[in-house]
């Protein structure tokens, strides 16, 4: 299935669950977009089963958790060993999030949370023994997250916003 193929209620559901995945039932969509729970509950199935619904994950406000240092590391990788690579840092403590960019230099993000600077250390020495060059370090004030607008189905229809 591909993006073209999404209909109203398939983009409402992805724009429902972005939005707030635990507190989205089937139930509820159902009742929003006019068909039943377990019709809700196959086209989820379906969105999974198609990679378009990839997984569910909580956001997580990491200086509350205790980790007080939330630092974006920007590196190089060849490109020819970057998704490699992206995916070996995941390995390393402290490392929370991991982009890969379809770009030459500075081709790899690294979201990582510490408690004190040796934690942010000790992530950045273990970068070039992977075979990473350290390029950037920067400390992360804040993120926000929203979902896609083009999903949002208009509230004529459901009779929400």
């Amino acid at each position: 299935m591909t993006s073209s193929a999404l209909d109203e209620i398939d983009e409402g559901i992805l724009y429902a669950l972005q939005r707030d995945a635990r507190g989205s039932t089937t139930t509820a969509l159902g009742n929003r977009f006019g068909v039943s729970a377990s019709t809700v509950s196959n086209r989820i199935d379906q969105l999974e089963s198609d990679g378009i619904i990839t997984g569910y994950q909580a956001t997580v406000d990491y200086e509350r958790a205790g980790f007080p240092l939330n630092v974006l590391m920007v590196c190089s990788a060849p490109v020819g060993e970057r998704s490699e690579l992206a995916h070996r840092v995941l390995d390393i403590p402290g490392v929370v999030n991991v982009r890969e960019l379809m770009i030459g230099e500075n081709n790899i993000r690294i979201e990582t949370v510490g408690v004190s600077n040796d934690d942010l250390t000790r992530i950045a020495t273990a970068l070039p023994e992977l075979g990473l060059v350290l390029k950037d370090e920067i400390l992360i004030r804040d993120q926000y997250f929203q979902p896609l607008k083009q999903f949002r189905i208009d509230e004529d229809r459901t009779g929400e916003e």
